[in-house]
């Protein structure tokens, strides 16, 4: 491929030990299913902290949530993530995305599948939707969402998205998101610390 025609990502993934892959990652977690029409519009391979990892660029057309009922407007948006491998088991499924995103995920809440969670900090909340699976427990979310990592996460100058999500056995992913397609090698080396953080904090609570 000429240089002009490769992905913004490709030098900093090639100089990070990412390799060029095919994988299609649409419907892989909540993120990845938020739009009526989505596109993975590049992935690469590699490992994070000795875990398997897709780093990607991914965008997603989502009905504005005012209109879906009676209108058909599409909003695009494009996200650069890190999606890795991980044993999911003990997070059944749980999502931090911005409170101003869209809320496609109402249905299921009201069936009591999933609920939302109110941290220790009002800034937190506000800033933040976090939503979880009915068997997740308060205490292993309160263990997970310390002041410590509340403080990290709100000191962040651009926004983290995070899912988790359990396939069953054993099998599952943590996505660690920036907005944005593009973003530059100092945002993605940002991400990359972020989803160290992130691993790390999921790892600790037993």
């Amino acid at each position: 491929m000429g240089d002009d025609l490769r992905p913004d990502i490709d030098g900093w993934a090639r100089a990070h030990g990412f390799d060029p892959s095919d994988d299609q990652i649409g419907g892989t977690t909540p993120l990845l299913r938020l739009g009526m029409l989505d596109t993975t519009d590049a992935t690469y391979r590699g490992t994070i902290d000795g875990r398997d990892a897709i780093l990607a660029e991914f965008s997603v057309g989502s009905p504005d949530w005012s209109e879906a009922f009676a209108a058909s407007g599409i909003r695009s948006s494009g996200f650069t993530l890190l999606l890795i491998f991980v044993d999911a088991s003990p997070w059944p499924r749980l999502t931090v995305h911005p409170s101003r995103f869209n809320d496609h995920d109402w249905a299921r809440r009201l069936l009591g599948a999933d609920h939302r969670v109110h941290t220790l900090s009002e800034r937190m909340d506000e800033r933040y939707r976090v939503v979880a699976s009915a068997r997740i427990g308060a205490d292993r979310l309160g263990r997970l969402f310390t002041p410590e990592l509340i403080e990290w996460w709100l000191a962040q100058e651009s926004e983290v998205l995070v899912d988790v999500e359990d396939h069953g056995d054993g099998a599952g992913f943590l996505t660690v998101a920036q907005l944005g397609i593009g973003i530059g090698d100092e945002a993605l080396t940002t991400l990359q610390g972020q989803a160290s953080h992130l691993l790390a904090a999921f790892a600790a609570v037993t």
